[in-house]
């Protein structure tokens, strides 16, 4: 006899939503024995492995929750239904929780609206460095009911989005960071309290005693975290942990460098591993492990990805920003940057980038934003050429910095721009453009082997 892990009975779920969340969702429950109904407003392939039920033909008394996919917002018709039926509408997160919330090992929650995926993973690594059992994901990578059951003491690290927590019923966390908070996803929520009520409700799910980190470099969550009694980080101000001068302190207190971390460059992630220290230390390690793993941490691919070296210029990939303020971080983050940028343009061009264009040495523009990029950054007066690919920006990008010679050159893909003008995806062009840099790479060392001197 399986044993109700989930909790529900004799009753029906209803798992709304067929990505890779929700197939995750419906098959755990199916697995455990809960009936299971799916429905996904799209197209549904033509061999589900689930039993599919249109919205009109669901019996409400047999239902017992509808586990939507985070994507699907709180105004659609079957939304509306399961809440009038009073049916509970909750998260895969939720379902993990009852699975695995009373096996003993401890639960974190990251969000905010940049840094989450680069935070999440870093805490993992931490974590794991230090000898725990650990499972990351939830919005970023593994969906929740895909991860391992983890023993005593293991450690669930969940990124969650404000689509998730805005349905958040069961999740009890042993730590709740929030990141920042800037405008996004505004079409779903209509205004910014409304999107910052969602991130909340993160530490309204937080066990007493557990670690509650806040940054505070927006005014809005300066006046929560005061009301809240929460840990403070912050950048720019004062709070219970700051940064100045390379360094995360503790008011006068020197705590680790941290311009020293060759894979987390820029001032936020300067703020991500203030964050996590706040959170882990002393908690979860000392201060000296927390320090150690931060060195040995790889970085997330196409994020401001270290991708190559050949002599003194480095190449890095941050193909993840696709829109202005994603590649602020980037232009903030080098010294003489030789900045490729374009693919298909959002309604704001490259945004806010025109206001950091400072250590920008020249632009290399793709794709369909390649005329618009290269006038727009004509006009401040930063050398621009067309260059329409990739494969001939890398080219032109690395030999005006290899022209210049200066040190600290990084010819950086940051495009400012979404992908599938050209490419399938931000992955495929990331992926792309660390395939040309190893051409060049390979180049080199071919050529140093045959006569001593480099090809590039």
């Amino acid at each position: 006899m399986q044993r109700d892990v989930y909790g529900f009975g004799h009753k029906a779920v209803v798992v709304y939503g067929l990505g890779a969340s929700g197939r995750a969702t419906a098959q755990a429950l199916q697995d455990a024995g809960t009936e299971v109904f799916v429905w996904d407003d799209n197209e549904l392939p033509d061999a589900v492995a689930f039993n599919v039920r249109p919205p009109d033909m669901l019996d409400w008394a047999r239902i017992g929750a509808v586990v939507k996919s985070p994507g699907i917002a709180l105004q659609t018709p079957l939304i509306r239904a399961a809440e009038a039926h009073k049916v509970p509408v909750m998260t895969d997160v939720d379902l993990l929780y009852r699975r695995d919330g009373d096996n003993g090992a401890g639960f974190i929650g990251i969000t905010g609206t940049n840094g989450k995926s680069t935070t999440t993973a870093l805490v993992g690594h931490v974590l794991r460095c230090c000898g725990y059992k650990v499972a990351v994901g939830g919005n970023f990578g593994t969906p929740a009911l895909a991860l391992p059951e983890l023993p005593r003491n293991g450690v669930y690290v969940l990124e969650l989005s404000s689509y998730q927590l805005e349905t958040l019923n069961d999740l009890q966390v042993d730590g709740a960071v929030l990141l920042n908070l800037t405008p996004d996803h505004l079409a779903r929520h209509g205004t910014m309290e409304a999107y910052l009520e969602a991130k909340l409700k993160l530490f309204d799910h937080a066990k007493a005693g557990g670690a509650q980190v806040m940054g505070v470099d927006q005014p809005l969550l300066r006046g929560q975290a005061e009301r809240r009694g929460v840990t403070t980080v912050s950048m720019t101000g004062s709070g219970d942990y700051t940064v100045a001068e390379g360094h995360l302190m503790r008011g006068m207190e020197r705590l680790m460098r941290l311009d020293n971390l060759e894979h987390l460059p820029g001032p936020h992630n300067a703020q991500n591993v203030a964050c996590a220290y706040a959170l882990m230390v002393p908690r979860w390690c000392t201060a000296a492990e927390f320090e150690a793993a931060c060195q040995s941490f790889k970085g997330l691919p196409h994020r401001l990805e270290k991708v190559g070296r050949v002599g003194e210029v480095m190449f890095v990939n941050d193909s993840k920003a696709t829109n202005g303020d994603s590649t602020v971080y980037a232009l903030q983050s080098f010294a003489n940057i030789y900045w490729i940028c374009g693919g298909l343009p959002k309604t704001d061009g490259l945004g806010a980038c025109v206001k950091h264009l400072d250590a920008v040495r020249a632009a290399f523009t793709i794709g369909a934003a390649t005329e618009d990029f290269a006038e727009e950054l004509a006009r401040y007066n930063v050398p621009s050429f067309k260059c329409r690919t990739l494969d001939v920006a890398v080219r032109e990008a690395f030999a005006a910095a290899r022209s210049e010679g200066l040190e600290d050159a990084v010819v950086l893909l940051s495009p400012s721009a979404a992908s599938m003008d050209q490419f399938r995806n931000f992955e495929h062009r990331g992926d792309t453009f660390v395939n040309l840099v190893q051409g060049l790479v390979t180049m080199e060392q071919v050529e140093r082997r045959v006569t001593g001197k480099s090809a590039v």
